[in-house]
Formats: C-alpha cells, structure tokens, sequence
C-alpha cells in the first residue's frame, strides 16, 4: 500500500476509535515527516485525504486538529478485525428468500478440464474482436455513451434476430428481441416479471441448478418433474402442479441428460400452458453446438399462443465475460419486459453492443461457430473413446448430440461401491474436478453418474486424465 494511504489509515483509525479525541493538534508536516523518515509530501498527501473525509481540520494559527467524529471521548471497543471469528450479521438481517439462496448447495470448479460450463477460449479470434472494438470507439454512437434502450441497441437487436434465423432456425422480427446480461440475467428478470412468491414453477428434474437460483430469489415453489428419454414427462407435471404458473425447460439439449424433447411432448406443454395461461422459459442451453444430426427445432418456433420466452446467450460462443445475451418473446412481452427492467435494471452494457453487432453481420460469428462445432465434436469424441478404453465397466453413457458436456450413470457394480459425491471428490484430489449428478436433483436423486465437460479438455489429454481418474476410483 503507497505510504500515503497507509498514514492516513493509522491517523483515521485513531481517530475513530478515540485515541485521538477532537481537538487534538497533531505536530505540524515538517516534523511528522522528520520523525516518521518519509517526504513531507507523503504527510500533506495524507492529511489532504483526512481533510476531504472529515477527519481533520486545520484552524488560523491553530494548526491541524482533529475535528469532531460525533463520538463521546474515550477509546471505544475497536471494530474486529475481518480475519477474526467474530460472528457476522444474524440471519434474521436477509430475507427468507435470500437466505435460503445462500443455504443452496453447489460445487464446481470452472478450471477443471472437465467443468461443464467452460467452452475454449484459445481460438477465440481476439484480433478481429480488438479491431472492432477500437472502431466502434473511436466514434462512438452516442447512445453507446449515454443510455442504451432497455431493450438493447436497435442494430444488435436486428443483428440478432438474422443469427438466429440462420443457426437457429428461429424466425422472429426485432421488436420480438431484447439483448439481457446473458441468459441467467434475463432468467433472473423474466422471474421477478412473471411470479409472485410462492407460485408453482414446474422444473426439470434432474436440471440445471442455476436456473433454480433465480426461481428461489424470486419465492416460487419449485416442483420437480422427471425427464425420461423423450424429455420432460408433461403428464407428471400437470398430475403434480396442474395450476403453475411457468415451466423452465432445456428441450433442445437438456441439462444434465442430454435428451431432446420429443415432438410430442413439445406440443402436450404447449397445449398445457395455452390452456392454463401458464408461461414456458425456453433455455436454448448450448444447442448451437450441435454434433449430430440436423438443428432442432426450438420451442418457441412452434407457439402460437405467445407463450413461450426464448433465452439465448452470446457468451458460451464467444467469452464467458461477455456477458450478453438475448430474450425472444411476443412483443407485448417483451415491451412490459423493457419498461419494467427500465425501473430497475436499466440496460445491458452499451461499451460492447457495437462491436458485437459488427461481429455478428460481418460474418465473424459463424465463422468462429463454425470452428467451434468441429472442436468439441473432436474433444466429445475423444472422451467417447476413453470412457470406453478405461471406464466402460464403472459408466454407462448417455445418448447426447449437443453441447459441452456428456454424462454418464453408475453401473451396477460401480453404484454398489461408492456414491457419485464420493467419486466426484476422489476426482478433486487428482485436480480432474467433475460433477456429480446427483447435485443436480431437487429432491432425492434417482441415479447416480458423473458430468463431464469437455469444452476446455484438449483432444489429447482426455485418455490420460481420464485413466488416472480410473485408477482412483478403483481404488
């Protein structure tokens, strides 16, 4: 810490803590720094500071005192130290929806190799992304400057709606687009829009632990619905919560699974929702990075009724630190969505909606998506193998096409040695950190399996890693 400030700290926590009492002259800048061996600037510096804060006065002919704090005299019970195991606010200082957010268990580590949520970020084409960034600052529009519109820049919202027609196969106009902070911002507002607390939500079971997060913040009461092969069992739900007001869902790559909704089930919930005037959070979870076969449909293509709000982000394809992402919905939805988030949130950063729109109508996007594809189609592939060279007798693989991460369940034999917990932290202690399934149950979990991400794991490295993994849990 510069000398200056450290000086200032030490006079300012005497003063408050009664050492120095209003009034007290302290010996002029020549001698505090003669006898502290430093430059008198560092002193005048540091008094300046106290001066702004309050904490000294200086009086004509009177020199520098300390002025009044407010505080009897005396010294007071100093504040404990943040390294101290004083005990922090009680509980009873959050609410009960903010504390039982806090409660949530969930463990993860987004520098394992194996993380689920880390895409690569070494072809990334920084080049290109720093010039347009510099072009669209060297003028920059002076929306980008001042207030961006709720909904996100017009052009990045045109922008948008063509990428998502083009990779997507989702037709929709701009004013059916609002750019968000990323796909969990926009989950996190879409709640607070569409719930009151204690509303039925129906959601995935197993799902995606992060969406709960924002489910949990704004009071709903979450009921877990099974998915089997053909994706959430629609008629479970309706028997469990016939009356809810929302269903989150991944039905295009379903998180952990990996299933795809069938076409059936897609029209039975949407028939469900028009009929209850319930609403359907689409979370379009890393679909784009589809393996095999063609795109899928998304939900939202099939509505007719203005149920459905699509959730989609640029961050996975391009830097997770971005931060930006989108929302597609009827457009009465999305202007309520727009003037409420006006009130409380006001817009998405503007320094980068420019350039991403330069990004995306130059072609660079796909380009880069393009690349993508084929990465993680070679880094699956590779994992493919390895599971079946070193674990084929302890993991049974799930069918998955899309995505970043595979799972894959407990065999018999392998459930009746350890729980997945148990072998999730056996990988820790080897620093090949993978996910349990059963962290991404509700209630009690049903199966038993491990999540394993590959977006970050070169090729190369997924038989070696995983062969030391094997030896651990053989253990």
């Amino acid at each position: 810490m510069p000398l200056h400030l450290q000086l200032a700290g030490q006079l300012r926590a005497r003063i408050l803590d009664g050492s120095l009492p209003p009034g007290t002259r302290l010996p002029s800048s020549r001698d505090m720094a003669k006898e502290l061996g430093c430059a008198r600037a560092i002193v005048l510096t540091a008094c300046e500071l106290l001066y702004a804060e309050g904490c000294l006065v200086s009086r004509p002919r009177g020199g520098v005192r300390v002025a009044s704090t407010g505080r009897p005299s005396g010294p007071l019970i100093a504040a404990p130290s943040p390294r101290s195991e004083a005990p922090g606010p009680e509980a009873g200082r959050w609410s009960s929806r903010w504390s039982s957010l806090l409660e949530s268990r969930y463990e993860s580590d987004p520098a394992s190799p194996f993380s689920t949520g880390t895409p690569d970020i070494e072809g990334f084409p920084f080049e290109t992304w720093a010039r347009l960034l510099r072009q669209s600052w060297r003028r920059p529009p002076r929306g980008a400057c001042i207030d961006m519109p709720a909904l996100g820049w017009g052009r990045l919202r045109e922008a948008t709606s063509e990428f998502l027609g083009a990779v997507r196969g989702l037709l929709c106009a701009p004013e059916e687009v609002a750019i968000t902070p990323a796909s969990s911002g926009a989950l996190d507002l879409c709640c607070r829009m569409l719930l009151d607390p204690g509303d039925e939500v129906w959601v995935e079971e197993p799902g995606f632990i992060e969406a709960r997060w924002s489910l949990k913040a704004a009071g709903a009461r979450m009921v877990p619905v099974p998915v089997d092969e053909k994706g959430l069992v629609v008629a479970e739900g309706i028997r469990r919560a016939p009356h809810a007001k929302l269903a989150v869902v991944t039905p295009s790559n379903q998180f952990p699974l990996g299933v795809a909704m069938s076409l059936e089930r897609r029209l039975e919930l949407l028939d469900w929702a028009a009929r209850q005037g319930a609403w359907i959070i689409e979370d379009d979870y890393n679909s784009e990075f589809r393996h095999r076969a063609g795109m899928l449909a998304s939900l939202r293509s099939l509505d007719r009724q203005g149920r459905v709000l699509y959730l989609g982000t640029f961050s996975k394809v391009m830097l997770p630190s971005l931060r930006i992402g989108y929302l597609v919905a009827d457009r009465r939805v999305i202007d309520a969505f727009g003037r409420g988030r006006a009130r409380i949130d006001v817009h998405t950063a503007g320094t980068v909606q420019p350039a991403l729109t330069a990004f995306l109508r130059e072609g660079h996007m796909l380009r880069h998506l393009r690349r993508l594809r084929a990465l993680y189609a070679r880094r699956q592939r590779a994992v493919l193998l390895a599971l079946d060279a070193v674990l084929a007798e302890e993991l049974e693989l799930c069918p998955i096409s899309a995505g970043l991460h595979l799972t894959a369940l407990f065999t018999p034999a392998m459930a009746g040695r350890m729980t997945d917990r148990e072998a999730s932290e056996r990988s820790r202690r080897i620093g090949n950190y993978i996910q349990p399934l059963s962290q991404c149950y509700l209630g009690s979990p049903e199966r038993q399996g491990l999540v394993i991400g590959y977006g970050s794991l070169p090729a190369g490295e997924a038989l070696p890693r995983l062969s030391v993994l094997a030896r651990e849990l053989r253990l």
